[in-house]
């Protein structure tokens, strides 16, 4: 990995923005809602340092090289503090800031993260790794990285190893990555090929679909994106799903053993609570997302979920993953709180909401290969439940990587018959979504899918209730402009689908 050339293709456009836009998206996604719910108590990323990692917007052969950081002078990040461990970026990337604004910025949900680091890609794939080839520590103490850019190695074998240091670092040390797939079809496995991170499109489904081929481990057709959001660039929507995930690491941090039944301890983070860990974060954006939606602020909506073709064997629909992010039904996953198994010795008696983490299942050092979660519906609602695991990757220089087969099943115990089950074989996780049958009990069961034992961990994030749609406002569409005139871009096409190809070279350190 040292002094390896790496070449990303960049396809997400230059967006601008509007302090308009933020109004109408925040409903659309349930913050609207969560603020009515929690007035001054709402959470705002407040405490959660993050990450925000920019490709340049100019090629290294440019003078200018690198362009790649906010510019920390705009008005929507008074209150920051920006810090720049790599190489200084020349001058502000517009591009970075509309992300930052959407990320962190004084109208963004997550308006109380005070604390970015901001990284040129180069600088921060290199930040992955300590010279003997173990993992590094995050980087002060950062919980969340933002990625709103797409690219590929120098080489399939380049390509595989950066995969394998980002799904490390989610695995090792808790540390939050979401990423923006491409715009339209490409063939960029950084970063939405990785097992652990967070892919995110857009609710009209008509960004990049499905992994990318790479090696024997990061293979194609493998579910991306795991959700979406409303917005027209995959740019502006990851941003938002970052800050959702802000909100959550609050919740969860704060609340200690309140809604967590275990923690564990970061080298350079500190405590990282069940609640707050990659797996569950992820699981209860998945399993609290909307698959159906009527927005105001896009004429783009989630109308035949998992319909004509486009279900896949983990549950998830090929174009929307899980659905549109909700961040109230996120977060009343995570307020629910950490409710163990019957296995695992608590009761197994599951609320309407809630999560679990369970360190130690498969079979193996006297775990459990099969996870029992009950509960009756006393009224017909919807149900939603994710089930998250990592991918292994080894602490040293070879990344070896291990990924753990698990199936999730939702039995009907009344008519003694499997009501739904997902059972992937590609995918990391596994998702249900159906409507529960009034007056019936149910058991939620995590089950090993493989022949032998072993250990691992996961997440299980489950939400049950009415599917409300957002209430309408007025219309107001805003859409984001390309604007890359004048920006001094060497290499430049477009693609037939109007998104914009900007190759851009750099060498790592």
């Amino acid at each position: 990995m040292t002094n390896m050339k790496k070449r990303w293709l960049c396809i997400i456009p230059v967006l601008c923005w509007t302090p308009k836009v933020f109004a109408d998206y925040k409903n659309d996604i349930g913050y609207g809602d969560l603020q009515s719910l929690l007035g001054a108590g709402t959470p705002s990323g407040a405490g959660v340092n993050v990450i925000q990692a920019e490709a340049s917007t100019v090629l290294n052969t440019d003078g200018n090289f690198p362009i790649y950081a906010p510019d920390p002078n705009h008005a929507q990040f008074a209150d920051d503090t920006f810090l720049f461990p790599g190489t200084a970026s020349t001058s502000p990337s517009s591009h970075a800031t509309g992300v930052g604004a959407l990320f962190y910025g004084s109208n963004a949900m997550a308006h109380g993260i005070d604390t970015i680091t901001s990284y040129e890609v180069n600088d921060w794939i290199s930040s992955l790794y300590n010279p003997n080839g173990t993992v590094a520590q995050p980087v002060n103490g950062s919980r969340i990285a933002n990625h709103s850019w797409v690219g590929t190695g120098n080489t399939p074998t380049d390509t595989g190893n950066i995969l394998r240091l980002v799904d490390r670092q989610v695995q090792l040390n808790e540390f939050i990555q979401v990423v923006g797939v491409a715009n339209g079809t490409s063939n960029n496995p950084l970063l939405g090929s990785a097992y652990n991170v967070i892919a995110v499109g857009r609710t009209d489904g008509n960004q990049d679909k499905g992994s990318d081929a790479v090696d024997s481990v990061y293979v194609a057709g493998r579910t991306r994106p795991d959700l979406v959001a409303p917005e027209t660039t995959t740019s502006a929507a990851t941003p938002l799903v970052s800050a959702a995930a802000a909100l959550l690491v609050e919740t969860g941090h704060n609340a200690a053993a309140t809604l967590s039944n275990g923690s564990t301890g970061i080298t350079g983070v500190g405590t990282v609570y069940n609640a707050e860990r990659s797996e569950t974060v992820k699981a209860a954006l998945m399993a609290g997302a909307d698959r159906a939606t009527d927005n105001s602020s896009t004429t783009a909506n989630i109308t035949d979920y998992r319909r004509n073709g486009h279900a896949s064997d983990n549950g998830l629909d090929d174009r929307f993953g899980a659905g549109q992010l909700n961040i109230l039904h996120s977060y009343q996953i995570i307020a629910g709180g950490e409710q163990d198994s019957l296995e695992d010795g608590g009761s197994g008696l599951i609320g309407t909401s809630g999560f679990d983490y369970d360190a130690a299942f498969g079979g193996r050092q006297n775990s459990n290969n099969i996870a029992t979660y009950t509960f009756d519906a006393t009224e017909t609602l919807n149900f939603t439940a994710s089930l998250v695991w990592n991918l292994g990757v080894s602490n040293n220089s070879n990344l070896t990587t291990t990924l753990y087969n698990l199936d999730l099943e939702l039995f009907d115990v009344t008519t003694q018959s499997t009501a739904a089950s997902s059972a992937g074989t590609l995918d990391n996780t596994e998702n249900l979504w159906l409507t529960l049958t009034m007056g019936h009990s149910y058991e939620l069961l995590v089950k090993s899918a493989e022949s032998s034992n072993f250990s691992w961990d996961y997440s299980l994030a489950w939400y049950m209730g009415a599917q409300a749609a957002p209430v309408p406002l007025p219309a107001a569409f805003y859409l984001f402009a390309s604007g890359l005139a004048g920006l001094g871009f060497t290499a430049r096409r477009k693609k037939p689908d109007g998104s914009n190809i900007i190759p851009l070279s750099s060498t790592g350190r």
